[in-house]
């Protein structure tokens, strides 16, 4: 995977609402969203919408179905919690990730929702604020589509539907940086392809940012709590990895000139999930008058080095099923 000075897109949600309703880890608010196309610092800075996206395309939406759709939200959700969709066709013109064979995707949104796409509107560069329902804790933005909005969508099958919906705000043609945003997804599509492949490569940078990505994918709920265990080899590549970084850089600085992080253990620690393989955190001494500060990043460095040493073999990594 070659490396990239173009980041994803940040989507930025404030809350002004409550209006809560908790329903399987998912999150229902009312919220300004605000469409942006300014990019966050590294591969994992925004949302990193496409490691929880099952589908990712180029294309345009070309109509609106006529009726409305009534489902429920999850399984099993109550009767009183049934959301009214419109639904909208969008045409194919390149594929990311998935929608092999098909050259059209039925793509739902609450049938109430601001249309993200209004004539003669400019989203500049900070953005355009909208407000609508969101889908905060699956990242399912309940923003509404009309025919001629064109870019790169981010979509997840709708889990009691026959269509999808968006992960977050699509990425409109006539944004700043349109094409270089979506060669970036596309790398990002070719580590999650062949995860493998990427947590080979010869290049550190490239290995560290596969990882940030996969690790994103796998411990993102995917419609259900169950769990697998990763492919042994996978599980191997990542191990090793964060046995070769250090818990920070060497100069403390994480974050590079082009927004890209320096690789260290420390972004990719938490999201093994260590405390599941018997990790603790080690305790911090208590500082007597006088005492100089106590370097907090050297314990985890000595701790976590201490544990992969010993531990690395018994760590196997899981990641969420799809159902």
């Amino acid at each position: 995977m070659r490396a990239s000075t173009t980041p994803l897109l940040a989507l930025v949600v404030t809350f002004v609402l409550g209006q809560a309703a908790l329903a399987q880890g998912t999150v229902i608010r009312t919220v300004t969203v605000r469409a942006s196309t300014t990019g966050a610092p590294g591969m994992m800075g925004g949302p990193a919408l496409p490691t929880l996206s099952d589908v990712v395309v180029v294309g345009k939406v070309v109509e609106l179905e006529p009726d409305t759709v009534t489902a429920a939200p999850y399984r099993g959700a109550p009767k009183e919690q049934l959301v009214t969709y419109k639904v909208a066709h969008l045409k194919i013109e390149d594929r990311v990730r998935g929608a092999s064979g098909v050259t059209q995707v039925r793509v739902g949104f609450p049938a109430e929702a601001p249309s993200l796409l209004a004539p003669g509107t400019e989203t500049g560069r900070t953005g355009r604020a909208i407000t609508g329902t969101v889908f905060v804790g699956s990242q399912r933005a309940g923003l509404g589509l009309a025919p001629g909005l064109e870019g790169c969508f981010y979509l997840t099958k709708h889990p009691t539907a026959d269509f999808y919906l968006l992960v977050g705000v699509p990425v409109q043609k006539k944004d700043p940086g349109y094409a270089k945003q979506v060669d970036r997804l596309k790398q990002v599509a070719r580590v999650l392809d062949d995860p493998v492949e990427a947590l080979r490569s010869k290049d550190l940078n490239e290995r560290f940012e596969a990882a940030q990505v996969i690790l994103q994918r796998y411990r993102t709920p995917r419609g259900s709590n169950l769990r697998e265990p990763v492919p042994d080899e996978e599980n191997k590549l990542i191990v090793a990895l964060l046995a070769e970084l250090p818990w920070v850089p060497a100069d403390g600085k994480r974050v590079r000139p082009d927004g890209r992080m320096v690789p260290h253990r420390e972004v990719l620690w938490y999201s093994i999930n260590p405390g599941e393989f018997g990790f603790k955190r080690p305790e911090v001494p208590k500082r007597q008058p006088g005492d100089p500060p106590v370097d907090v990043n050297k314990l985890m460095d000595e701790a976590t080095t201490k544990f992969l040493k010993e531990s690395g073999d018994k760590i196997k990594l899981k990641r969420f099923v799809q159902k």
